[in-house]
């Protein structure tokens, strides 16, 4: 009792100032089924660990019944559970969804129905809209003003009406955001793939799937029981690459979201493989790039437990795996190994939290880099790659939404990001057009704008972005004449196809080249510049 008291001490503040709870992972708690709420503890950078923050934030409050998924997004934190409540008389329920302030854990709202259907998960969609997963069928949720909307149609097929709840329930699991799309499993159904502009399934990827991910190159990963299926992000074409001696069942039975996880620092996937409803203590890493699997990575020492929940999930901050086992399904313990793979600390909890997933907070907002133009001079259509222009420390780089927010000229200027997470630009009369461009990361939004120019202006303006090349045609050395500091060549030939190219002093060699036309895209400080030459 002592120790929660001091604890508590610290989630008030010693001089009664409020926790900031950004310097840590929460850990979500399912609570003892039949007596008890769902929870939530704060572990700190340093191992500490804060028991119940939101109850004390919250006047004793608490989460449904098994709390099985939360997520940060956009500066709320947000719990899904599978029931309303539980027959606690200690912690009162907040129902099947709860939305807090992820900064205070100041509870905003909390839903004890989603139509009727059990919680399952929960994704935001953009600033304004997120999408709850549940028993059968995906429901809209209005973000701005906390309220449950309609459901996705096509979402709540049946696919088996069996009695047997442990057979299939038709349920909804993990849901990912792409910079397109969302791409939500359906059990024993597959993959929905859904727009998020419109909240329409544009397609279903048939199988039966048990989670997905994103790594760190952009590619979409889902799992099967006995292979890893990497689904192309656009085109939804899939390669599937046999575990080798593994099994990855599943945990539809009693749904968590499941050990499969991907990091964002390196391109790698890694699963605790599942077998019925034993899940083995070994680690499999998945190599993105070379595509192959070490199936003995890393082992949870058998004395802290068997994997439970979530099992693991990477601190984007720090790299760290954090890892639940589970003692005997009683008593709960929190494992942290470092990127190297060396065990960093070992915590005990106590009995009857029934940990189900670690959720990490948003701590950093998106950043665009110095390379993003300010403005640019069209005499064609002009494409920006925006892909490596914006990153966030918190979320993967492809994963960033980009999305046109404004056009100030739209008789002059076209602008429309494709599927390629580019920026194209095309001129329809003489003028100019400000453009504004949105970077969203987990519901943390940042703006830029650029001024696009078209053809046929007056001189004077035309200087403001002047750039020169020469000689054009060229036989070897092509030289290029600017006031602005140069950020990035690039040489394209007829069909499109990149050319590798670099600038020194001024000057790009072509001599390799054979002869013919080419485009040179030059991106400076301030301005984005194709033009065309030929060579020699």
């Amino acid at each position: 009792m002592k120790k929660f008291y001091l604890f508590s001490a610290i989630a008030f503040g010693i001089w009664g100032q409020a926790q900031n709870y950004t310097n840590g992972y929460f850990m979500i708690n399912e609570g003892q089924f039949g007596s008890a709420n769902g929870s939530l503890n704060f572990v700190t950078n340093s191992d500490e660990i804060i028991y119940r923050p939101y109850a004390t934030e919250n006047s004793n409050g608490a989460f449904g019944a098994t709390a099985q998924f939360g997520t940060v997004y956009g500066g709320k934190l947000f719990v899904v559970s599978k029931q309303a409540s539980d027959n606690d008389a200690t912690y009162s329920a907040g129902g099947r969804l709860v939305v807090a302030d992820a900064v205070t854990l100041k509870k905003l709202k909390g839903f004890n129905e989603i139509d009727g259907k059990d919680g399952r998960s929960f994704l935001g969609v953009d600033e304004k809209t997120g999408y709850i997963g549940t028993s059968n069928g995906i429901y809209l949720f209005d973000i701005e003003n906390l309220t449950i909307g309609a459901l996705i149609s096509g979402t709540d097929v049946v696919v088996d009406a069996s009695p047997d709840p442990y057979k299939t329930l038709n349920q909804i699991g993990n849901m990912i955001r792409t910079s397109q799309y969302v791409f939500a499993i359906k059990q024993d159904l597959g993959i929905y793939v859904i727009n998020p502009k419109t909240h329409q399934i544009v397609q279903t990827i048939s199988g039966s799937f048990n989670s997905i991910v994103q790594a760190k190159d952009g590619s979409v990963w889902a799992i099967k029981s006995d292979q890893l299926v990497n689904i192309n992000s656009t085109t939804f074409a899939q390669t599937n690459y046999a575990i080798p001696t593994k099994k990855y069942d599943g945990t539809w039975g009693a749904w968590n979201a499941g050990p499969f996880t991907a990091s964002i620092h390196e391109n790698s996937l890694y699963f605790f493989p599942i077998d019925g409803w034993s899940t083995s203590n070994t680690l499999v890493k998945f190599d993105v790039t070379s595509k192959s699997f070490d199936e003995n990575y890393l082992t949870v020492p058998s004395s802290a437990g068997d994997i439970y929940g979530a099992g693991i999930r990477i601190n984007p901050q720090t790299q760290d795996f954090i890892i639940t086992p589970n003692e005997f399904y009683y008593t709960d313990r929190i494992i942290r190994f470092n990127k190297e793979k060396v065990q960093q600390s070992l915590l005990t909890l106590g009995n009857g939290w029934y940990q189900s997933m670690p959720v990490f907070p948003d701590v950093n907002s998106p950043i665009v880099n110095s390379a993003f133009p300010t403005e640019t001079f069209l005499t064609g259509v002009a494409t920006i790659d925006l892909k490596n222009l914006v990153s966030d420390d918190d979320n993967l780089s492809l994963a960033i939404v980009k999305s046109i927010k404004s056009n100030s000229n739209t008789s002059a200027i076209q602008a429309e990001i494709n599927s390629n997470d580019e920026l194209v630009l095309t001129p329809i009369n003489a003028g100019t057009a400000n453009v504004v461009i949105s970077f969203n990361s987990n519901g943390r939004v940042v703006e830029k704008t650029i001024s696009v120019s078209s053809s046929s202006l007056a001189t004077a303006e035309i200087k403001k972005l002047q750039l020169s090349i020469y000689p054009n045609p060229t036989a070897d050395i092509l030289n290029i004449k600017t006031q602005d500091r140069v950020v990035e060549v690039s040489i394209f030939d007829i069909s499109g196809r990149q050319i590798n190219a670099k600038i020194n002093n001024g000057q790009v060699d072509v001599n390799a080249l054979q002869k013919g036309n080419y485009i040179l895209k030059v991106v400076t400080e301030k301005a984005v510049y194709q033009e065309k030459f030929i060579k020699k």
